[in-house]
């Protein structure tokens, strides 16, 4: 293959991961949009009169948290894509930047994806809880037990990787 193939693909490749990486900003301005019309469902609630809504407020809140935890975590994707493949920082910038937004490559995107399901999970299992009223049932265990199963699976696939970077590191 030419070099000019060659850059061709390059630079095709780079314009694919682009667009998942405005897809995925396009997602978080949703997802933000969508917490907000949460806390507003949420403000009008409370705004109501009487007992009732009250303790309905929660349900919207919890939503809206939820909303807005991913709406973040997909503005992290999209920085991690668009700054990990597709641009590269001018020299010395990266130091500057918080830990939270040095993204180490597709693995580290996985993982905060993984984390965030773990969350969007329990604010979820939050919520059946607050919509029972005290009527609680034991296939409500159900989505608990599979959260548990789901975090020792990351753990385990996180020691893993430790493992295994550690013996290519002794190998060397």
């Amino acid at each position: 293959m030419d070099t000019h193939r060659l850059l061709t693909v390059f630079l095709s490749l780079r314009a694919i991961m682009l667009i998942g990486s405005a897809g995925a900003m396009l997602g978080a301005l949703l997802m933000f949009l969508q917490g907000g019309f949460y806390l507003h469902e949420a403000w009008h609630t409370i705004m109501t009169v009487g007992d009732a809504a009250q303790r309905q407020v929660t349900v919207p809140v919890l939503e809206a948290v939820d909303s807005f935890l991913f709406g973040i975590v997909l503005v992290i994707f999209a920085y991690g894509i668009a700054i990990g493949f597709v641009f590269t920082l001018p020299e010395g910038y990266g130091g500057r930047l918080p830990v939270w937004m040095k993204v180490g490559g597709v693995g580290q995107l996985k993982a905060t994806l993984a984390e965030v399901v773990i969350v969007v999970l329990i604010v979820i299992f939050a919520r059946i809880v607050v919509e029972a009223n005290g009527h609680l049932q034991w296939s409500m265990l159900v989505l608990p037990a599979s959260i548990l199963l789901i975090a020792v699976a990351l753990r385990m696939i996180e020691l893993g990787s430790k493992e295994g970077a550690k013996e290519e590191d002794a190998a060397h």
